[in-house]
């Protein structure tokens, strides 16, 4: 019997904040997850942005391999979705309606993308389609179902019953408690000894109080919603260009104020990912296996990569291709047995219009050393990750002898693999897909 597949990305969700001493928010759902399967504490994201994460995940393959950015090589995911549905799996999808996911859904079995110009919450019906979809006889079984669930990333104003102190101290830990709510609510409608759940993220994120971040202006997204209520269409892209120059300003006011009161430490919670050094907030993820094929409960602490995702899948289903990937089954360290301690390469987000990142590096289970990606003596950082786990002194001057070491092991990563760059099938979007959605982007403040 193959099970069915339940494949939740959890956008910017931080391992810290899904399991350990920071949590504050109310997850018995994914507590329940956890009980009844296994818990990777360590699990590392290679990349700090979305759509290069998943590319990894469902290559298993390094960011520099498949060349997947916001608006380039999208087709480079289709394999695992052409050999799983050979495999005899039906199809189905719930996310924002972006460009990577149109391209990697475009032979399921059925598919909702919904609004991506801003970003629907699980409140906001979302977590009613998903519902519907796990009804049974909506999906046709063996299936696969990937949601992903952009209720962190959204700047949207919480729900008024979960935004109390109750479901967490900060509202990104309320975030979570309504997340896991509506976990709980899909659960229902699952068999577990006949599903297999992964549940991960894309990337973590800084966290602090949302009424801190730059961009966060309720009140000015409310008057604006309202005044699109009445307003004629025409008036439309004005008022965009009179909400975005008012958040600019709001946003300039913020920043300033939070250089002169804030700590280093506090000031790079409200960095942006991609632009700056890899530190474990924006890097060290959530991965869960549970139900069919996990047959013990365990918490593994050892470091693991987004990479492994597919190829432990496929210890559990079948193989699906023959093809060369960098990343490993996990089923060893499930199963109770060893494996080697590997490094994780890791790199910064590209910028919009780039196809690589300014910084790369490698991180152990005992050091992470970053560097620019085009001078190895550039913006050089190590973090010492057992007695500086906040990632606050940088050794690099200190240790000349480990940096040689750990730039020789990016060097194997990096030099012994084959590139995908030159493959023929790499796609990007049209001009007029890039300017589309590159003006979502600047509406949802990434630009």
């Amino acid at each position: 019997m193959k099970p069915n597949i339940l494949f939740i990305v959890i956008d910017s969700l931080r391992a810290d904040y899904c399991n350990g001493e920071k949590k504050t928010s109310r997850t018995p759902n994914i507590d329940f997850l956890i009980k009844n399967g296994v818990y990777f504490k360590q699990a590392i994201s290679s990349i700090d942005g979305t759509f290069g994460s998943l590319g990894c995940i469902f290559t298993a393959k390094y960011p520099f391999k498949n060349n997947i950015t916001w608006s380039k090589n999208h087709n480079k995911a289709l394999e695992f979705f052409k050999n799983i549905k050979s495999h005899g799996y039906s199809e189905y999808l719930a996310t924002p309606a972006n460009p990577f996911f149109k391209t990697i859904s475009e032979d399921f079995d059925d598919k909702d993308l919904t609004s991506n110009v801003s970003y629907l919450g699980l409140w906001e019906g979302i977590g009613e389609l998903i519902l519907s979809r796990l009804d049974d006889g909506n999906m046709q079984s063996p299936w696969i179902y990937y949601t992903h669930i952009m209720d962190l990333h959204t700047l949207k104003p919480l729900p008024e019953e979960f935004n109390i102190p109750k479901y967490g101290k900060t509202e990104y830990d309320r975030r979570i408690s309504l997340i896991d709510d509506w976990l709980g609510k899909f659960l229902k409608k699952i068999d577990l000894s006949k599903t297999l759940v992964i549940l991960t993220a894309d990337h973590g994120e800084f966290v602090h109080e949302l009424d801190m971040h730059p961009e966060y202006v309720p009140t000015l997204q409310k008057f604006f919603k309202n005044g699109q209520k009445i307003a004629p269409d025409f008036l439309t892209p004005a008022g965009i260009k009179i909400f975005e120059s008012l958040r600019n300003r709001i946003k300039n006011h913020r920043v300033a104020k939070h250089e002169k009161s804030l700590s280093t430490e506090e000031l790079r919670t409200l960095t942006e990912r991609g632009h700056g050094i890899l530190f474990d907030e924006v890097l060290r993820i959530p991965l869960i296996f549970s139900g069919y094929g996990i047959n013990k409960h365990s918490v593994i602490t050892q470091q693991v990569r987004h990479i492994d995702i597919i190829p432990t899948l496929e210890s559990i289903i079948g193989k699906l291709h023959n093809g060369k990937t960098d990343g490993r089954s996990l089923m060893p360290l499930i199963n109770g047995e060893s494996m080697d301690d590997l490094p994780i390469y890791i790199e910064s987000v590209p910028k919009l219009d780039d196809l690589e990142g300014d910084t790369i590096g490698i991180r152990t289970s005992k050091y992470k050393y970053c560097r620019s990606r085009k001078n190895p003596k550039e913006n050089v950082i190590l973090f010492d990750l057992e007695s500086d786990p906040s990632e606050t002194t940088n050794l690099a001057s200190q240790h000349p002898s480990i940096i040689s070491e750990m730039e020789q092991s990016l060097s194997g990563i990096t030099s012994t693999s084959e590139n995908d760059e030159n493959d023929e099938n790499d796609d990007e979007l049209s001009e007029q897909e890039y300017t589309k959605t590159k003006n979502e982007l600047k509406k949802l403040g990434y630009i």
